[in-house]
């Protein structure tokens, strides 16, 4: 496969390669809390304008599967065709897989340790912190928190945090917001 890939081509390859590698082995909290790491990945190398990536982390965030894994298929496919979707969603999961193989040997070897619990009560507020930052940088992004935001846009997400605390399913909360925009916009 190598063979027919030109250097411009390889040289693109393996930069998604190390980007999205790089993202899933610090990318701790699972793919929302990766999406600082995706954008910056995309504005370091230019591969796509501001709301090229907003788009597509919607749409991501809408498909079935991890945010993460669908935001690399589509930014490694815009950037370079099927052969960079594989690598960009490869490299993204290949951390993840290697690391579960490997807590899973020291999980099992010290389950019993209070180092371990205290490890993780380290990270867990770190991973919120994450996620917060990736929504307040993506509402900041969206005009959500200017002047020029109207009152349906607040109508929608207010609507859609109601239903995400009733424990609506996201796929619902999505369809229903997109067919509330249909209506609030399109008519």
């Amino acid at each position: 496969m190598l063979g027919f890939v030109k250097g411009a081509e390889f040289m693109l390859l393996f930069q998604l390669f190390i980007e999205f590698f790089m993202i899933g082995l610090f990318g701790f909290g699972g793919g929302y809390a990766m999406i600082p790491l995706i954008e910056q990945a995309v504005r370091q190398h230019d591969w796509m304008s501001h709301q090229q990536f907003t788009d597509i982390i919607a749409i991501a965030g809408s498909a079935p599967g991890p945010i993460a894994t669908n935001s690399a298929i589509f930014i490694g496919y815009q950037t370079a065709g099927v052969g960079g979707a594989i690598i960009a969603a490869g490299s993204n999961l290949l951390p993840s897989l290697l690391i579960v193989i490997l807590l899973i040997q020291l999980i099992a070897r010290h389950a019993h340790t209070q180092g371990l619990s205290y490890s993780l009560y380290g990270v867990h507020p770190v991973v919120t912190a994450l996620i917060f930052y990736a929504g307040i940088r993506m509402g900041i992004q969206n005009d959500l928190f200017s002047k020029s935001a109207d009152y349906p846009q607040y109508l929608i997400m207010s609507f859609a945090v109601i239903l995400l605390f009733k424990k609506v399913s996201p796929v619902w909360v999505i369809g229903l917001s997109g067919i509330l925009g249909i209506v609030i916009y399109g008519f």
